[in-house]
């Protein structure tokens, strides 16, 4: 099999973790991770090696990626809200392609045993929730100024908190003109 980025270069096996194994790109680093292999070494172990504190992660293409496998076209999955790698991945083969540094992204994200989720509904629905969140605060901020936002975001806590929201929020909305 050819290297989806490469093009030219043959994927040679490789363990990711002990027993875990991938197919790898000897030139660009970006490894073909079978799902099938992932969840039974997923299920079977739970050792990984350490992160590295040097995470170096290859800028990915923004063209979409073919299945080395099948020639298939492989869909993006953001990993998560924080970061704005995505991992591509073959439905038709259930096979994750991982850049150069993705994997050691997924550990250092603590989704090493929850990979199979980041391709759910569910996960990537949640990203988007998340996302949008952060961009209303960093909205309110901007408009605000850090201080003032720092004190509407404590009082927020507290309403969100209390039995009588409903009452409080209503009467900061009374005008008495």
């Amino acid at each position: 099999m050819k290297c989806c980025n490469c093009k030219h270069s043959e994927l040679e096996p490789k363990e990711l973790e002990r027993g875990l194994l991938a197919a790898c790109c000897p030139h660009c680093h970006g490894a073909l991770l079978p799902l099938m292999n992932y969840r039974y070494w997923s299920e079977h172990t739970h050792e990984v090696s350490n992160t590295e504190t040097n995470l170096e992660i290859a800028q990915e293409p923004a063209a979409a990626k073919q299945c080395p496998k099948c020639r298939g076209m492989m869909t993006k999955y953001r990993i998560g809200p924080s970061t704005q790698n995505r991992l591509e991945l073959c439905d038709h083969c259930d096979e994750v392609w991982l850049d150069a540094g993705e994997w050691t992204l997924v550990k250092k994200l603590d989704l090493h045993n929850k990979l199979s989720s980041v391709f759910t509904q569910a996960w990537q629905r949640n990203i988007r929730k998340q996302k949008e969140a952060d961009n209303i605060r960093k909205h309110y901020e901007q408009l605000l100024g850090v201080d003032d936002f720092s004190k509407i975001q404590t009082f927020k806590q507290w309403l969100d908190q209390h039995n009588k929201r409903s009452d409080i929020s209503h009467y900061l909305n009374t005008k008495f003109d």
